[in-house]
């Protein structure tokens, strides 16, 4: 393959396709990582020096192959499917990534700028006018996309360009427009049902068309998605209209009447049919795909659009999508229940068809409801989809949910109940005052759903499990997210607005008020069966499904168990989320019951009771500390806080798991509680949970329970840390300490880690107690480092690290005193960290450095020079290794540490500078280089400037005129230091290196009042430099050669001000002419001052 940077014009397509196959995994020989290299970089000259040629060649290749083109071209079948397969994949990927990189200019750049005379472009400026797309490749690029996906035809490379006027002179570019009565009545050629039927390419164009019409839409290709939508439904949309036709037509007695998409003579029923449902199915997924793109946009353009195309269209795609798309899901195999692996031809695509047309509506309606339900037109339409997703989702949850979906999600219909489930949370979630109508029969339709998973038995006994199969977690997730946001939605319900009605007048079906809704069914006894039902799930991965006694199998999923991997259980417990986790989602929803004002009313007493229940948390403490048996079951059944679960047999277990779950309520409803007057913490902590947690931490290790209510005391204490008082005879900030200290199988990583977190969250307190802090300190380092070195994951090993860095922060700022001993047991361990810090332990990197600052920030500049050996070559090794590019802005902090400490220049902190003439090439350091910098010219003097004068040269080029008015201040306090320190060395740096040329060009622009220019207050600090350095050497002025005898801006204009009507550009060159004129006004006296 030839170089790329010799190739002045477009190759042949021929090289094009040979530099595209290279890039496939089916090239035989496998090409060589250098030849793909090669075959990258050359079609990525290409692309930029023409792209309008590349793009269309690529277009062309959609096809396949050269060879093939040209046989498709005379009638004959390629040779070669699969290899044409494989071309057209890479095509259509290499025309994604030409398409968003040409299609339009997104500020990635600067644009030609012309001088104000209109003489041309600046020098240092590249038009990138011709490296984006023209118009007629847009619409080329846009019309073959559509055909491609609703027709499966592309023309060919000759038939794309098109003679203008029939002479030959000049060549335009043009596609013919579709035709659906074509498609359906004419036939079908072989490449066409080739490309229809490549579903990579398919998938891939769709991508595509939905990125182009976010570009476009809503200013171009309006065609774009009226022609998707026809291509969904044109083929049932003409079946229903021929039925009906036909029906009426055989009441009159004419049968004539045939259906209009009967397919053609030549071609077989079966295999139209089946061509026509892939066209159907192709659009349709291209449709939810621009779509989904539209609905991320937020413009009011944008919103306006996406609602004109939900009125127009959603009839459409309902009437003749989605009805008949949820019909056939039940006329096939689906509709007799029958879960088996065979599946026939029409049972997979009316699945699959099902799918994409019930997400296109749900984006659609997403994010146009509000508009849909005010526009009565569309009122019944909007009643008569919900219906039918309620009727849908009414007949075939039940089936789901009694089944084992695992061995069932291939066929679909777990995902499409999934989609539907998830459109009717969305709407709630997102228009919850206009759902209010239509909540009640989904609200009743999850709740009972859900129910059916967790629900309590006749004797009243709770059968609640408190693992949910892996299969129905994601519909007890939405089930739990849509009636979170019931309780907010009834809130701001309006009963006495009028509902929208019909054409007619008759009101809409569905007038019900969401206070209405919520008032009557969530009726006290059910928001406490509620509450108690999302207790049990909040604790559903303390013990492993396969644990004990219980009869579930583990699930296979990412999830983890404390009593399997304590520390793995602590850290996926901190990073899931209410969207993919049961038990987040159950915490979310007790939150919003407890929030609202019913669940104020009901749920807070009820709560509060079972939290000042003494006997019932003393019982279950004294059960996990081992000091409680089960020949006591009576006893304990009688304590259980929320009743008796059906099937258990560990009771002991239930009951300490039961009070785990309350305190996590507690926990979670802080503030509520905080402001309830029959509940204190502080009372609370002295009188329950402070001894509790000393008979806890007083005993042995219990080998039979896990310290499940230990650690979720640790948890409450930094829920609650504000309302803590640390001189409480329970010292909580000393047991918490005593728990790092004491690592045994109770206090495992899982329980120490959450102590490091509930000592993080009491250290503010510790600002007024100094003693208390240092009393902590000593003993809490060691067994910091410890757990540091149990944990294998580095988020939890960082979060221990940087316990020591708050510790010594807190000290410093308390006026507490570290001792030697203390500060070597802090120091010692951090050189070996650093040294084994690798893969993902990179990070912990981040921390050495953050520690190193701590402690020579507290011991101060006699002590900081002892840190050198140790912290030097690691600030070094963070600027010069590619991998610990993310150090360097805290390897910076460090650096400016240790120079703020430091008495006189030192040499081996001055070797340091040398990188700031490569760390000055990235703008986003610019502020803490250049306070670096001031120090190193206040500290080094000449010493500094003789060494390393020329990388203070190239550190001052690289930065001015590139960075922000902001950052020009930070530079100009280099040069005013640098100028006060050295008046006439400096000046004569500055104007070697070329940054007085720098000054001058720039004041220059702003006197003539350039749109160039820097603001106003970036010159001033340009021209008091410079005053300073003419002041110091006024030869400099004439002798450096700075002004040329054809320049319109010399000494004059340099030293007047500028006669404009504007008095705030003419008073910024004062203080430069008076500075000129009070001590060297004889060298100035030709010149006249005049102001206007």
């Amino acid at each position: 393959m030839m170089d790329p940077s010799s190739i002045t014009t477009l190759p042949p397509p021929s090289q094009i396709q040979s530099a595209l196959h290279c890039l496939t995994a089916t090239s035989n020989p496998i090409p060589s990582p250098a030849t793909i290299q090669q075959a990258q970089q050359a079609l990525l000259h290409w692309e930029s020096q023409h792209p309008n040629e590349y793009v269309v060649c690529l277009l062309s290749f959609l096809l396949g192959s050269t060879a093939a083109v040209q046989d498709r071209h005379h009638g004959n079948e390629p040779p070669t499917e699969e290899n044409d397969s494989t071309l057209r994949l890479a095509a259509i990927l290499a025309l994604k990534a030409a398409v968003l990189r040409r299609w339009k200019d997104r500020g990635r750049g600067k644009l030609v700028r012309h001088d104000d005379h209109g003489k041309g472009a600046t020098t240092h400026n590249v038009d990138t006018e011709s490296r984006f797309l023209c118009d007629d490749v847009k619409h080329v690029t846009r019309q073959c996309l559509l055909r491609l996906i609703v027709s499966g035809s592309i023309p060919t490379r000759e038939e794309l360009y098109r003679d203008r006027g029939g002479n030959g002179a000049q060549q335009s570019l043009a596609v013919e427009t579709l035709n659906f009565h074509n498609i359906i009545h004419g036939t079908l050629s072989h490449g066409q049902v080739q490309l229809l039927q490549d579903r990579g390419l398919q998938t891939n164009a769709a991508a595509l068309l939905s990125q182009i019409g976010r570009m476009d839409l809503p200013l171009h290709f309006q065609e774009l998605i009226p022609t998707l939508v026809e291509g969904g439904v044109k083929f049932y949309q003409e079946a229903i209209v021929s039925a009906a036709s036909t029906a009426s037509a055989g009441a009159h007695g004419d049968p004539t009447v045939t259906m209009i998409h009967s397919p053609p003579t030549t071609t077989s029923p079966t295999t139209m049919k089946m061509l026509y449902r892939t066209i159907q199915y192709n659009s349709m997924n291209a449709l939810e795909a621009v779509l989904e793109e539209m609905s991320k946009r937020r413009l009011l353009m944008d919103k306006k659009y996406r609602d004109g195309i939900a009125v127009r269209y959603l009839g459409t795609l309902v009437r003749f999508g989605l009805v008949p798309a949820l019909e056939g899901v039940g006329d096939t195999d689906y509709g007799n229940n029958q879960f088996h692996n065979n599946r026939t031809e029409d049972g997979v695509f009316m699945m699959q068809y099902a799918i994409v047309t019930s997400r296109a509506v749900s984006h659609l309606m997403t994010s146009s409801f509000s508009k849909l339900v005010e526009d009565p037109s569309m009122v019944s339409t909007v009643d008569y989809t919900l219906e039918l997703i309620h009727a849908f989702l009414s007949h075939w949850l039940p089936t789901l949910l009694r089944r084992d979906l695992s061995a069932t999600s291939h066929d679909g219909m777990g995902e499409l109940a999934t989609i539907q489930c998830t459109f009717i949370m969305e709407l709630q979630k997102n228009h919850s005052v206009v759902f209010g109508r239509y909540v009640d029969p989904f609200l009743r339709l999850f709740y009972h759903s859900f129910l059916g998973i967790v629900e309590e038995n006749e004797s009243g006994a709770l059968s609640c499990s408190r693992h949910i199969s892996q299969s129905l977690k994601g519909f007890v997730t939405i089930f739990l997210a849509f009636l979170a946001y019931v309780p907010s939605s009834s809130c701001l319900g309006d009963e006495s607005k009028e509902p929208p009605r019909e054409e007619n007048g008759d009101p809409s079906m569905h007038t019900t008020a969401p206070t209405n809704v919520w008032d009557n069914f969530f009726t006290p006894s059910l928001l406490q069966s509620l509450v108690r039902n999302l207790f049990f799930l909040f604790s559903s991965h303390i013990y492993s499904p396969n644990s004990g006694t219980l009869e579930h199998e583990k699930n296979d999923d990412d999830e983890y168990y404390w009593d399997e991997n304590p520390e793995g259980f602590y850290q996926w417990e901190m990073l899931r989320s209410s969207e993919d986790d049961v038990g987040c989602a159950a915490q979310n929803l007790f939150l919003a019951l407890m929030e609202c004002p019913r669940g104020k009313e009901v749920l807070l007493p009820w709560f509060v009771d079972l939290l000042t229940n003494v006997t019932g948390q003393e019982m279950a403490m004294r059960v996990e500390a081992g000091l409680e048996f089960s020949s006591n079951v009576e006893t304990l059944m009688a304590f259980m806080p929320l009743g008796c679960r059906k099937g258990c047999e560990e009771w002991e277990r239930e009951m300490i798991l039961q009070w785990d779950v309350i305190y996590t309520g507690a926990g979670l409803a802080g503030g509520m509680l905080e402001s309830c007057p029959g509940f204190d913490f502080r009372s609370w902590f002295d009188a329950v949970l402070g001894p509790g947690f000393a008979l806890l931490l007083g005993c042995e290790s219990n080998g039979n329970f896990l310290p499940v209510i230990q650690r979720r005391i640790i948890w409450l204490l930094s829920c609650n840390a504000h309302q803590l008082d640390l001189t409480s005879p329970y010292n909580p900030l000393g047991m918490l300490v005593s728990i790092l200290i004491k690592h045994d199988n109770q206090n495992d990583v899982c329980v120490r880690l959450t102590a490091i977190q509930a000592i993080e969250a009491l250290l503010p307190q510790c600002e007024e107690m100094p003693a208390l802090l240092q009393s902590i300190v000593e003993p809490t380092i060691p067994a910091v480092y410890r757990l540091t070195n149990d944990c294998t994951e580095v988020e939890n090993r960082t979060t221990c690290l940087d316990l020591i860095s708050s510790l010594i922060t807190y000290v410093i700022v308390s006026g507490g005193t570290l001792h030697s001993d203390i500060l070597n047991t802090i120091a010692t361990p951090l050189s070996s960290i650093w040294d084994n810090a690798v893969d993902q332990n990179l990070l912990l990197k981040r921390n050495v450095l953050a520690i190193l600052s701590c402690i020579a920030s507290y011991v101060g500049p006699d002590q900081a020079v002892v840190l050198y050996p140790m912290a030097l070559p690691m600030i070094d090794n963070s600027f010069q290794c590619e991998v610990n590019v993310f150090l360097v802005e805290d390897a910076m902090r460090l650096w400016f540490v240790f120079l703020r400490l430091s008495k006189a220049y030192d040499t081996h902190i001055g070797k340091l500078f040398l990188h700031a003439a490569k760390l000055s090439k990235d703008l986003e350091h610019v502020v803490i280089l250049m306070k670096i910098t001031e120090h190193y010219i206040i500290l080094g003097g000449d010493d500094f400037l003789k060494e390393y004068g020329t990388t203070l040269q190239t550190v001052l080029v690289n930065l001015i005129g590139e960075v922000s008015p902001r950052g020009e201040a930070y530079i100009a306090l280099v040069t005013e230091t640098l100028l006060r320190k050295f008046p006439v060395e400096g000046g004569l740096l500055l104007l070697h290196c070329g940054v007085l040329k720098k000054f001058l060009d720039a004041c220059s622009l702003n006197w003539s009042e350039s749109k160039e220019s820097e603001p106003d207050r970036v010159i001033v600090l340009y021209l008091t430099a410079m005053a300073r350095i003419f002041i110091a050497s006024p030869e400099m002025l004439e002798s450096a050669g700075l002004f040329s005898s054809e320049s319109a801006f010399g000494i004059n204009e340099l030293v007047c001000p500028p006669c404009a009507s504007n008095s705030s550009h003419t008073i910024k060159y004062l203080t430069l002419t008076y500075l000129f004129c009070s001590k060297y006004c004889f060298r100035f006296i030709s010149i006249r001052l005049s102001f206007e």
